[in-house]
């Protein structure tokens, strides 16, 4: 008999993880002031930059709650003119035209629709048939000659069972809503400038 020991793995992605869900958790605290500007400073990045600058942008996919469910991240670069120029007060929003950034999500938001139109029709049909095989249950009962006992009891399960099919129909329609996303625009969340291009 073999044992595997993950130990050191396990701690390893448990580490990866925070350091991405804290890295998330910054960048959307900065979102809604602007993207974050960065400065190219090493020499290996400024060299592979050039005289360009490049754009991160985030295409996403929302719930009805307004939740991200689906995410993907996309990239382009423009070319600078000679000079220098102040990164804080330049407007990156218009540098890109949105066209570039939703092309590259093309294949990505056809898979989006495809997993979540199978998933969300499988969920649905479950509901449907929990919801179909409940209002097939019928119980079968009879009173004694002064017993009021089964009458209350009926009376009891018939309000059972109404309550029961509003909490049906209440998890088959939420289940609807899940599967209808809401594609957003283009987020700008990165922008990164060659050093000897920024002025400040």
């Amino acid at each position: 008999m073999i044992k595997v020991d993950l130990s050191a793995e396990a701690a390893a992605e448990v580490d990866r993880l925070t350091k991405a869900r804290a890295l998330a958790a910054g960048v959307g605290l900065f979102l809604p002031d602007g993207p974050l500007i960065g400065i190219a400073r090493r020499n290996n990045v400024r060299r592979q930059l050039g005289r360009r600058v490049l754009l991160l942008w985030r295409l996403a996919y929302e719930d009805a709650g307004g939740r991200v469910v689906e995410s993907m991240l996309g990239a382009a670069t423009i070319e600078l003119s000679r000079g220098r120029f102040d990164v804080r007060h330049a407007d990156w929003s218009n540098t890109v035209p949105l066209a570039v950034i939703s092309t590259q999500g093309l294949v990505w938001r056809e898979s989006v629709q495809h997993t979540v139109m199978q998933f969300t029709s499988r969920r649905a049909a479950r509901e449907r048939a929990i919801a179909a095989a409940h209002a097939t249950v019928t119980r079968a009962s009879q009173a004694g000659l002064f017993d009021r006992r089964a009458d209350r009891a009926r009376v009891s399960l018939a309000q059972l069972s109404s309550e029961s099919s509003q909490e049906m129909a209440a998890r088959l329609k939420g289940v609807e809503a899940a599967g209808a996303l809401t594609l957003q625009s283009p987020q700008l969340l990165l922008v990164l400038v060659p050093s000897d291009a920024a002025g400040v």
